[in-house]
């Protein structure tokens, strides 16, 4: 086994989950940390074992791979100094803050060779992972999905729309679940309730009429849901992302004690499906890990992290006007 020598840029909230699983698992070489803010830096280093170093550049030049944890809209200036260095990159959701920026940053990577996959975390949740399996080769013809979570000034991102902080997670899901199929209409629809940007929204996406999906977005709702639901002509699935439970209901035809007079039909069957634990973040880098030392896919990769942001910034324009156009 080739421990992979790896760094992290950046030890926010995500950041430092990161060096977590980093400093725990055997596959990985932590070589350091940066982080601008040095002191916290020092603090998160200390904790888990490494080192933190006070120049970017001197980072990479250490590493073959590194995590980038850094706000947005620093994404594109840290991604192309990493491909400059030749270092292979797991960069957080999303990609970049616009689409100019996000194409920048994969051109960089495909130029040099280099891995480039996008920290869309709910692909590896166990349940959506499930889900993505029973669903594979059966014709999906609807997805309804929604992603509530209460308003919290300090904990939830108030400088950008609901769309590109929530949304964007269930829309790259969706577009996951459609096997790659170019979407070909856009609605959306949103309302500014609390933070001066559009604090809830509804986005419709179109398959050419042949399925649509509905999603819904929410940072200001008094409860807390993730759950994505799915149709095919022979079965409906319904996958709760945050209680990781996942359920298949069936048609059937089922007549129960037909001798007795107290005789029933049975319309459809639910089936429970055992999810296994393992926790997301964990996944994701090792699938990383996999492609760097044996070259295997990227999960989400850059043209993935890109269309995530297309479909992102016109949901947000039109819920913006608040008004559903085509």
């Amino acid at each position: 086994m080739h421990p992979l020598k790896i760094g992290v840029i950046g030890t926010g909230h995500m950041g430092q989950n990161h060096v977590r699983n980093l400093a725990a698992e055997k596959k990985f070489d932590l070589v350091g940390i940066y982080d601008i803010n040095i002191s916290q830096a020092k603090l998160i280093a200390e904790k888990y074992g490494t080192a933190v170093f006070d120049d970017i550049d001197k980072l990479l030049d250490s590493v073959e791979a590194v995590v980038i944890a850094v706000p947005s809209s620093l994404h594109k200036e840290v991604a192309l100094k990493a491909a400059a260095h030749g270092v292979h990159a797991l960069v957080e959701k999303p990609l970049a803050t616009n689409l100019a920026d996000a194409e920048a940053i994969a051109k960089g990577f495909s130029r040099r060779n280099l891995k480039l996959s996008v920290g869309h975390i709910e692909r590896f949740n166990p349940v959506f992972m499930e889900l993505q399996k029973l669903v594979q080769g059966k014709k999906i013809f609807y997805i309804e999905a929604c992603r509530y979570s209460p308003f919290s000034g300090s904990g939830r991102i108030t400088d950008t729309s609901v769309v590109e902080d929530l949304m964007i997670h269930d829309i790259d899901l969706v577009c996951s679940l459609m096997n790659g199929h170019p979407v070909t209409s856009i609605h959306g629809r949103g309302e500014t309730v609390i933070s001066g940007q559009t604090d809830f929204a509804t986005c419709l996406l179109d398959w050419g009429g042949q399925a649509h999906a509905i999603i819904n977005a929410s940072r200001i709702s008094q409860n807390k849901e993730r759950v994505i639901k799915v149709h095919t002509p022979d079965c409906y699935f319904e996958a709760d992302l945050l209680n990781k439970t996942l359920s298949i209901a069936k048609s059937t035809n089922i007549t129960i004690d037909i001798t007795k007079d107290t005789f029933y039909k049975q319309d459809s069957v639910i089936q429970k499906v055992y999810i296994p634990i393992e926790e997301p973040l964990k996944a994701e880098l090792l699938s990383f890990y996999d492609a760097v030392i044996s070259d295997t896919p990227i999960v989400v990769t850059g043209t993935m992290g890109i269309e995530a942001i297309k479909i992102c910034q016109v949901i947000a324009e039109r819920a913006k006007k608040n008004q559903w156009t085509e």
